[in-house]
């Protein structure tokens, strides 16, 4: 990804610090605000909220299975 930015304010001090937030942004970009386990704990707290059961390991595993013997793929 290419970034390019031409500040024509003379303002040194606010040139500063909008480069300080361009680079806060790309390097939340790299660094989630959530891990992976965080992510998964709030969606299945959204879920019990909404009344949806939590699927057990068995069936999750058969799913999986499924997956594989036809050649399914989810990307993340």
């Amino acid at each position: 990804m290419e970034l390019t930015i031409n500040i024509k304010d003379k303002n040194q001090e606010s040139n500063e610090f909008i480069l300080q937030l361009i680079k806060h942004f790309f390097n939340k970009e790299k660094n989630p605000l959530l891990s992976k386990e965080e992510i998964a704990k709030v969606v299945e707290n959204s879920q019990r909220i909404e009344g949806y059961e939590p699927v057990s390991k068995a069936y999750e595993l058969e799913v999986e299975a499924f997956m594989r013997e036809n050649g399914l793929e989810i990307s993340a």
